[in-house]
């Protein structure tokens, strides 16, 4: 006599899933086995069939209320085990961050795992990484796209409860002009209210930043001060204050640690190695708090990790 393998048993029911205009016919068992939150659905008392249920081809149909184009990527991703793939295997950003939003509220534990094995190494978690990184999408998105992607990362980010990702996000939605962001339609109001505080916290934050760094070039030094020539710094200190562009900078504030700019320009105009060590410290992030790479507070990010290297 045969014996029934029980966790590869599947019945034959079927259940049509309606997303907007959308409709998919799949196996309810598969679903059931994949996702608890399915699971518990079907195993909810169906209506009769003389009550007001609809129907289509004989089996019910569940309206869902996301998105058609997730539900898709998101069924794919289930029925299909050559679709969405591990890294190194390949996935559309958007479908990926789909993907996660679903997983996890409708607790299929594997597939957020995967998703998170995507998103993970597009964002970097220290300076160090931050410093090699070569941004979060492809140059030739336009700067409406590429915002619009960095704000769906932060809901989903937020969402689903990955902190890990925030800082580096919260850092590039405010590279952007102010008034951009603030700007009608801007998908910055599609933001929940704490993400939205979290971005102008942070945007004021990373100016305080700034003023603090442009503001301990303007110190003179003086006969006695810990300088090597303090003639000769000063001078060199005011043309290094002109010569930053403090707007630019107010929005890129890990800029100042670049070759290119203001830390690689100190040495480039022959400060002395006190003034460019003073300079380092009054500058170096705290080390005991999470600013999100030096420009949001902690209490913006609970649970978030320390951006150190």
């Amino acid at each position: 006599m045969d014996e029934i393998a029980d966790n590869l048993w599947f019945s034959t029911d079927v259940v049509i899933l309606r997303a907007e205009t959308r409709i998919f016919r799949v196996f309810a068992a598969i679903l059931k086995a994949q996702s608890s939150v399915f699971a518990d659905l079907f195993s909810l008392p169906q209506p009769s069939e003389s009550a007001d249920m609809e129907t289509m081809e004989g089996h019910p149909v569940i309206t869902l209320h996301d998105k058609a184009a997730d539900v898709e990527v998101f069924l794919k991703a289930i029925f299909d085990s050559s679709f969405f793939m591990p890294p190194p295997g390949e996935i559309q950003f958007e479908d990926a961050l789909a993907i996660l939003r679903l997983s996890h509220k409708y607790d299929v534990g594997y597939l957020r795992r995967r998703a998170l094995q995507h998103l993970g190494p597009i964002y970097p978690k220290t300076l160090a990484e931050y410093d090699a990184w070569p941004g979060d999408c492809n140059a030739k998105s336009s700067p409406d796209i590429t915002f619009i992607r960095r704000t769906n990362t932060l809901k989903a980010a937020s969402e689903v409860g990955a902190s890990w990702l925030l800082p580096v996000v919260y850092y590039d939605i405010c590279k952007r002009d102010l008034a951009r962001i603030l700007a009608p339609g801007s998908s910055w109001h599609d933001l929940g209210k704490n993400e939205r505080s979290a971005c102008l916290t942070g945007y004021s934050t990373q100016i305080t930043y700034v003023l603090k760094l442009t503001k301990i070039l303007s110190v003179a030094k003086a006969a006695g001060d810990a300088c090597d020539n303090w003639e000769t710094c000063n001078t060199k200190r005011l043309k290094l204050n002109f010569a930053i562009d403090v707007s630019r900078l107010m929005r890129f504030p890990l800029d100042f640690w670049t070759e290119d700019s203001v830390w690689g320009t100190m040495r480039v105009f022959g400060l002395c190695n006190r003034c460019i060590a003073e300079i380092s410290e009054v500058s170096m992030l705290p080390p005991d708090r999470n600013f999100g790479f030096g420009c949001h507070r902690c209490s913006a990010f609970p649970g978030g990790r320390s951006w150190r290297n």
